[in-house]
């Protein structure tokens, strides 16, 4: 097993002009900022991992007044006009890639803030925190109906937080551009073509072709702290570096960090039945964690403290749970883990039976549990009732049944539950236009993943070996650290040497399961 010794990236680009005494004024208003963010992360955290069930209504005000601190603090005039000279000096040649990466994050988000009052940011935390609550408790129960009432809300505040935001052509631009600056609609729209084309047609290939994946294996009785055993051990294998992190368990699984690469914490959530649905999770929110780990420090404290998108975030989370997490070349050398941990599941299974159940296509209820080619249909059915809702198309009394229409249409399935169906993700409690994030994950994705196999031809054969180290730190050096100093569009062309494309996604999708399934 490799070393998950922490590598701080050294790098003068990614350090600000401490001579420079507007970026320094600048940086001292946002420190204080980002500190009241994190501990708002850490409330959130412990309210998804361990808050007592009676004590979320206090929660419930203590997050709002933090929020509205976070908004006063962050739209403070101040800030505006160290933004509006900084806008005009940073082009010069003596400011740092940092420098220039910091006002333009800043002014992109200030000028998102300023629009809305602190009331409104308060409200929307409040309805949050207690949306939480009450999902948790619907999902539980498979109740719907007391969790609409939320839902209602969540979609009130959402659509006068677009209003008071300004939007080109529809509401859910303005919510978009919140997550994947620039984004809008039309440009997810055209994405998604080509990727519901191809899901659809490997599906139907797939289901054509009369070929079983046998995936009991990874059902039966598994015991819940074996599995975190596992869970963590291959959290380490890949780089995970629990000295900065930690495991917990939650209803959803999430990864949070507190604005540096000292503290990035996951979850994920155990079955007893299903192997698979703990241990992807852990690789899925792995792939964050190293994300958020792999930060310069000196970027630590700023808004530079993140992914260069959430877009660009689930890249990782996808590379490191599918491109890499399902390959028979990873689990050449750790499968003796699982087997390890479970003798009398696995001890007469070899790594390509296990590899293989872990790869089976076939359509299914929950998002997080489904597979490479039907994934993108999940995200595709949230997209399309988001814009709905979002745009005051559709009532909230009828979700459950839109819900499960468009599973009958896309994956010929029906769920038999609310907790199954329209419950089952935590999303909702916190807005709109999250979703679409996961699928250009899959597509920076596939396109960082054939970079990784041009680069390093002998990846595979590496990953054989129990290597990973070589991936996380090219990973690191040319990406991580670099935190949100550059721009989705800009970071994968660094990367890759092009600009982003679904032809990589579909190429790694049809190569992968035409070979698995022999089409």
């Amino acid at each position: 097993m490799e070393s998950t010794t922490h590598h701080s990236v050294a790098d003068t680009s990614l350090v600000f002009t401490r001579s420079d005494e507007q970026v320094q004024a600048l940086l001292q208003r946002l420190h204080e900022v980002a500190d009241l963010e994190a501990l708002g992360a850490l409330a959130d955290w412990d309210q998804q991992t361990a808050l007592p069930k009676g004590a979320y209504e206090a929660r419930m005000h203590q997050m709002a007044t933090l929020q509205g601190l976070v908004h006063e603090r962050f739209t403070h005039p101040e800030i505006g006009s160290l933004l509006q000279k900084l806008s005009e000096r940073v082009i010069q040649p003596e400011f740092t890639a940092a420098d220039r990466g910091l006002v333009r994050q800043t002014l992109h988000s200030y000028n998102r803030a300023t629009k809305l009052p602190r009331s409104l940011v308060e409200e929307q935390e409040r309805v949050r925190a207690a949306g939480t609550e009450a999902w948790i408790n619907a999902r539980s129960n498979n109740d719907f109906a007391t969790f609409a009432p939320w839902l209602t809300k969540t979609i009130a505040i959402q659509r006068e937080i677009a209003d008071r935001i300004g939007y080109a052509e529809t509401r859910y631009d303005a919510l978009l551009d919140a997550t994947e600056p620039g984004l809008t609609t039309a440009r997810v729209e055209e994405l998604f073509a080509p990727v519901r084309k191809v899901s659809s047609d490997l599906l139907q290939r797939i289901q054509a072709s009369g070929t079983d994946i046998d995936d009991s294996i990874l059902q039966g009785t598994f015991s819940i702290e074996q599995q975190q055993i596992l869970c963590e051990k291959i959290l380490q294998v890949i780089g995970y570096d629990f000295n900065h992190g930690q495991l917990a368990r939650s209803a959803h699984p999430f990864t949070t960090s507190f604005g540096s690469p000292l503290d990035a914490r996951l979850t994920v959530r155990y079955s007893e039945q299903f192997l698979q649905s703990s241990l992807m999770a852990a690789l899925h929110e792995g792939g964050h964690g190293l994300y958020e780990q792999g930060q310069s420090k000196s970027l630590m404290r700023t808004p530079l403290a993140t992914g260069a998108s959430m877009g660009m975030h689930e890249s990782q989370s996808r590379l490191w749970e599918n491109a890499i997490g399902r390959s028979e070349a990873f689990w050449t050398r750790h499968y003796a883990i699982v087997q390890e941990l479970f003798p009398a599941q696995f001890k007469n299974v070899d790594v390509r039976a296990f590899v293989r159940a872990l790869n089976k296509v076939q359509p299914s209820l929950i998002r997080v549990e489904a597979d490479e080619v039907t994934y993108n249909l999940h995200i595709i059915i949230r997209f399309e009732l988001e814009q709905a809702m979002v745009n005051g198309e559709i009532a909230v009394e009828s979700l459950p049944g839109l819900w499960n229409a468009k599973y009958q249409e896309y994956l010929g399935i029906t769920p038999p539950s609310d907790a199954d169906g329209i419950l089952q993700d935590i999303h909702w409690t916190s807005g709109f236009g999250y979703f679409p994030d996961y699928t250009l994950g899959n597509l920076y994705s596939a396109q960082i993943f054939a970079t990784l196999h041009r680069l390093f031809p002998d990846m595979d054969e590496r990953l054989k070996h129990g290597e990973t180290g070589f991936i996380l730190q090219w990973l690191r050096e040319n990406m991580y650290a670099l935190g949100t100093t550059y721009l989705p569009e800009d970071l994968i062309q660094r990367l890759t040497g092009e600009p982003g494309s679904p032809q990589y996604f579909i190429d790694y999708l049809t190569h992968k399961f035409t070979e698995i399934y022999d089409l």
